[in-house]
């Protein structure tokens, strides 16, 4: 009978083990990289969605009623996140009217990634603003899509200096 040699090593070596676990990071951060990237864009989709479907719920509103929502604060914004009772009373006038289901809000939280309202008022070509800023999309001079870019740069929101905001514009 031959004897058979064991070796007394089983399992990896620190340097193989070393290895694996380097390769395992390297993939999982390129992948977490990805998916912020993904999620934001997801959030900008879900922000251009809740925009749209405020301003479909204002023009709604304008032909029952012959006006938008007035400011509740006159001379501020309504905001989902500063200034959230005026938002929230303009939001609750197209609830009422049956325009909205719900107040809309925004995915990520902070008021400077919210929704905002602002009346500018009838006989210009802004009329009721509603805005966001999105994340992931490039810093635009013209706007993203159908945003509106209704004042020179500097002069207000979703003027034409290069930014981030995403505005509907709704004249009347």
């Amino acid at each position: 009978m031959e004897s058979k040699k064991f070796s007394s090593q089983k399992g990896f070596t620190l340097v193989e083990l070393i290895v694996v676990m380097s390769i395992i990071s390297l993939l999982s951060s390129i992948v977490l990289v990805n998916l912020n990237g993904y999620m934001a864009r997801a959030r900008d989709a879900r922000k251009m969605s809740d925009i749209e479907q405020i301003n479909k719920a204002l023009y709604m509103y304008y032909a029952q009623t012959g006006s938008m929502p007035a400011n509740p604060t006159p001379g501020y914004e309504g905001c989902s996140g500063y200034n959230y009772s005026s938002y929230q009373q303009v939001m609750q006038q197209l609830i009422s009217a049956g325009f909205l289901s719900q107040i809309p809000m925004p995915p990520s939280g902070g008021w400077a990634r919210g929704y905002c309202y602002y009346n500018y008022g009838q006989g210009g070509t802004v009329g009721a603003l509603v805005v966001t800023i999105l994340e992931a999309a490039p810093a635009t001079t013209t706007g993203v899509g159908s945003s509106c870019r209704p004042w020179l740069s500097g002069q207000n929101w979703c003027d034409q200096s290069s930014n981030y905001y995403y505005c509907m514009c709704n004249p009347y």
